[in-house]
């Protein structure tokens, strides 16, 4: 059986991995969408890293370019990516505005991901001091979850 963080680790690898072949495969909906992108932080340095290259390239406009040099540089990479997701399949089914939501939806589930990780490390510093500061960061962490 699985212990809760071997399973938030496998949730956001398989998340991370929908990301990539999304912004990959639909440079137009990920354009729309490159500040909530941005601000995601993958685990992987080589998987943040080809996202930053992606992002870098759709914001100067270099669809062409980008696109070249990804296949080049990250090939491996994204073969691996490949292999080990099954969002290709998904996406084969839908159309542009069904992936602009599936996208939404996992910038949410990041956000909250980011929020559940802000509040255990809060937690847990407050189990060793006690400081209101800390409380009221917790406090806010977990109602701005509760409205989402």
């Amino acid at each position: 059986m699985f212990n809760n963080e071997r399973f938030v680790y496998i949730f956001i690898t398989i998340t991370i991995s929908h990301y990539i072949l999304i912004i990959l495969n639909y440079f137009k909906i990920a354009s729309e969408k490159l500040e909530e992108l941005s601000e995601i932080e993958f685990l992987s340095e080589k998987n943040e890293i080809l996202k930053n290259t992606i992002i870098e390239g759709l914001t100067e406009g270099n669809h062409d370019d980008i696109q070249i040099k990804i296949n080049t540089e990250y090939k491996k990479l994204i073969e691996e990516i490949k292999e080990n997701s099954n969002i290709q399949m998904i996406l084969k089914e839908k159309n542009e505005e069904d992936i602009k939501d599936l996208l939404n939806e996992l910038i949410l589930d990041s956000k909250e991901q980011n929020n559940l990780k802000k509040i255990e490390s809060l937690e847990k510093k407050l189990i060793n001091n006690l400081d209101e500061s800390s409380y009221s960061e917790l406090i806010k962490l977990k109602s701005q979850l509760n409205r989402d």
